[in-house]
């Protein structure tokens, strides 16, 4: 018996141009903001609609509003394609793993913009840690991330993914208003600091690395004068904080957990008593037990020890 076997065809999700923008996308939404070659990356997505801009971020010479006019130019891009996506596969477009990886990395591009202006407000002030617009955050984070039609990879949750949101403009206040030079050794310190909070992977950090970077120490060299606290506060104060979904807040305020201590200016007597701590009468002067600042430093808090070359 002669059998004949059709294959059928199952067409792509997305065109060979649309899978080029979106890998594009996928390298934006992952890039370091502080080094040029994210500019590379918008203009390789958007051709001739990009904006052109400095080389590099700086707070003497940019407005961060209009540097994010590539961004406003990504957005609607991005949003049609993810409406698109659905009614494709309700055709029988088949995704591969690789097209539902770019899907995921463009909605969460565009759902962190959606809500940028809010999360920078937040990261800025801090006068309320409450973020009521974590449930339009999470209405929009179903819609786009838990669809009936598919299965993205990832697997996020929304709590953490917030969390990681909040991480990020928090982590771009402190940086670009911190480390203000103009100059390109300037713009790299920018970068090289938000690789020391984020690692060179922020993909990994987002999978495993979030709450273990606080455990790692971190060295800062450079002659005195040159702002090696204020790099020190940088990375101390965009650590990860936790979201609680109840309660819609961020439980920590870091700003209150940053501890400098000038180690080149005391006895080694009293650097023992100000990390250890001490018992009452174990020197003169000692007039009750004291926790030392290592002790003392909440579980997401960091002490800087300033000069301890010295």
């Amino acid at each position: 018996m002669h059998v004949d076997v059709h294959w059928m065809h199952m067409p792509s999700l997305f065109t060979a141009s649309e899978t080029k923008f979106l890998q594009a996308v996928s390298s934006i939404a992952y890039a370091n903001p502080f080094l040029p070659e994210l500019l590379e990356q918008e203009r390789q997505a958007l051709g001739r609609e990009y904006v052109e801009q400095p080389a590099f971020w700086s707070l003497e010479v940019d407005d961060p509003d209009k540097r994010r006019a590539n961004t406003w130019r990504l957005l609607p891009k991005i949003e049609r394609l993810l409406d698109a996506v659905p009614l494709r596969m309700r055709r029988d477009s088949k995704p591969t793993e690789r097209e539902l990886f770019l899907y995921e990395d463009a909605a969460l591009y565009a759902i962190y913009h959606h809500f940028h202006d809010r999360l920078f407000e937040l990261a800025v002030h801090r006068r309320d840690s409450r973020t009521p617009f974590y449930r339009e955050f999470l209405a929009m984070w179903k819609e786009r991330m838990q669809r009936t039609e598919f299965n993205l990879p990832s697997g996020h949750d929304p709590r953490h993914l917030w969390a990681c949101y909040f991480q990020i403009a928090r982590a771009f206040h402190n940086v670009f208003t911190s480390i203000i030079g103009a100059s390109l050794p300037a713009a790299r310190l920018r970068a090289a600091v938000w690789q020391s909070v984020f690692t060179h992977d922020m993909r990994r950090y987002r999978r495993s690395f979030y709450n273990r970077m606080g455990e790692f120490t971190t060295l800062i060299t450079g002659p005195s004068g040159t702002g090696k606290e204020l790099v020190a506060r940088s990375i101390a104060l965009s650590r990860y904080i936790p979201f609680d979904d109840r309660s819609l807040t961020f439980g920590e305020d870091l700003n209150t957990h940053f501890h400098p201590i000038h180690i080149g200016a005391l006895t080694s007597t009293l650097v023992e008593s100000e990390l250890f701590g001490h018992k009452r009468g174990s020197f003169t002067g000692a007039m009750s037990d004291r926790q030392g600042l290592l002790e003392a430093c909440p579980p997401l808090g960091a002490v800087c020890l300033d000069e301890i070359g010295e």
